[in-house]
């Protein structure tokens, strides 16, 4: 779901610009703990789902090739008009910056920065005009009033609690200019027409999100959240993904990396289910590599 929004303004003082890559809390992304080799945010530092490691960044890069295919382009907004000389644009919670320096080089007039939570975003080899910050987004975002002209939201739901979102989009309103733009994507995970193992999949995800005070219904509040924050002109669309064979090359793509979420959800995850661990791991391949091209 993307939404573009526009609205008003308020004050700050600056503490980030074009020359200063932040390393805001440092000592808290710094927290994490090892799980069957794999690395994972204590869950009392932040809640996000899966884990952060370089198996993780491989998986994200292939998700962002699949919804720039799927989405037919990296963005939806009407951006080319509002885009200038010495423009500025946001990737909040940028991840691996994939996103953040496409833009860069497709816009190389303007300033693009990306902050995330974690540093697992290129710091040496990238385009001049582009900016990686570490900083904690629920925290507050380290800009001066009016500072964006557009920012860019994608799959945040997992790793933001849903107390935390209004605060969050009052700050995005902060910060970006009038008249600017908020492109925000979130995933529903609701699938339509699962099969049975599928169905009962969901119900221990929502189960495990709830748990961690994140929120899986938010692409269907999406709209009401960011009015009631003070944007205007909000406008929501739509686009539904056939998994697996289905979906041809894409829906196999999107299944096999639906299927690594969840098997990098296990270590937390499973204790929702009533499975041992070499139990969910096969329900979950089982899903994904055969009952996704039954019931879709």
């Amino acid at each position: 779901m993307g939404v573009n929004l526009s609205l008003n303004k308020n004050k700050r003082k600056k503490i980030i610009g074009e020359n200063h890559e932040s390393d805001i809390s440092s000592e808290q992304v710094q927290k994490f703990k090892y799980i069957g080799g794999r690395k994972y945010y204590d869950p009392n530092v932040a809640p996000y789902a899966f884990p952060t490691d370089i198996e993780e960044v491989d998986r994200l890069h292939q998700q962002h090739f699949a919804l720039t295919h799927i989405c037919g382009g990296n963005y939806t907004a009407p951006i080319h008009d509002i885009i200038k000389p010495e423009s500025r644009i946001l990737d909040l919670g940028c991840g691996p910056g994939q996103w953040t320096l496409e833009i860069a080089q497709e816009f190389p007039y303007a300033q693009v920065f990306g902050i995330d939570i974690n540093a697992s975003f290129p710091t040496l080899i990238k385009p001049l005009n582009s900016h990686f910050i570490v900083g904690d987004v629920t925290e507050g975002l380290p800009w001066e009033d009016n500072y964006f002209d557009f920012i860019w939201i994608r799959y945040l739901f997992c790793a933001i609690k849903d107390t935390d979102w209004q605060n969050l989009y009052h700050e995005i309103k902060r910060v970006l200019k009038p008249g600017g733009i908020l492109e925000h994507h979130v995933m529903g995970l609701v699938a339509v027409n699962p099969g049975p193992n599928f169905k009962e999949c969901q119900k221990y995800t929502e189960a495990g999100f709830i748990s961690r005070g994140l929120n899986i219904k938010l692409a269907c509040q999406l709209s009401e959240r960011v009015t009631m924050a003070g944007f205007e002109d909000a406008q929501s669309s739509c686009i539904s993904i056939a998994l697996g064979k289905q979906g041809g090359q894409i829906g196999e793509i999107w299944a096999t990396n639906s299927k690594e979420c969840y098997l990098g959800m296990k270590p937390w995850l499973v204790e929702f289910t009533g499975f041992t661990e070499d139990e969910y791991e096969s329900v979950i391949r089982y899903i994904f590599d055969y009952e996704v091209d039954e019931y879709n």
